[in-house]
């Protein structure tokens, strides 16, 4: 799903993950910065300038002076940001909702039991992202 909405909205992960943060914050009635998003994103300043560049001149966010804080930036979602990322997603979620709606309420039952214990197994996995003196040692031979 993420590679489909990449291809038609032409950004990488990162972008689309800020993008999606960013709309996030305006829903919930936060402001977004450039720091926050920088912290969400586990990103350096460095790195969210030239994201947040890319945004602005791809038309999909503005940003503007913070009134206190002169290291960070307010951003903003344009109006057509949210268009584009409905049009790259909705038919995709319709579908989806589609084939949801397709199933019997035993169907679903299994299928939620599956994704419940799948989830789990995903959240007990090691952190593989750690220091690498985390990692087990390989046998020794």
């Amino acid at each position: 799903m993420r590679r489909r909405t990449r291809e038609d909205m032409d950004m990488g992960d990162t972008d689309l993950a800020a993008l999606r943060w960013i709309i996030r914050q305006e829903r919930s009635g936060r402001l977004a910065t450039s720091a926050a998003l920088a912290r969400e994103l586990g990103i350096t300043s460095a790195a969210t300038v030239k994201l947040v560049g890319r945004l602005v001149s791809g038309g999909y966010v503005d940003r503007q002076e913070h009134p206190t804080d002169r290291r960070s930036q307010l951003l903003g979602t344009l109006p057509g940001a949210h268009e584009r990322l409905r049009r790259a997603l909705g038919p995709m979620h319709e579908r989806m909702l589609r084939l949801a709606s397709s199933l019997t309420a035993a169907e679903r039952l299994v299928v939620v039991g599956f994704l419940d214990r799948l989830s789990e197994i995903v959240e007990d996995a090691p952190d593989l992202t750690g220091p690498a003196s985390s990692a087990p040692s390989p046998p020794a031979t």
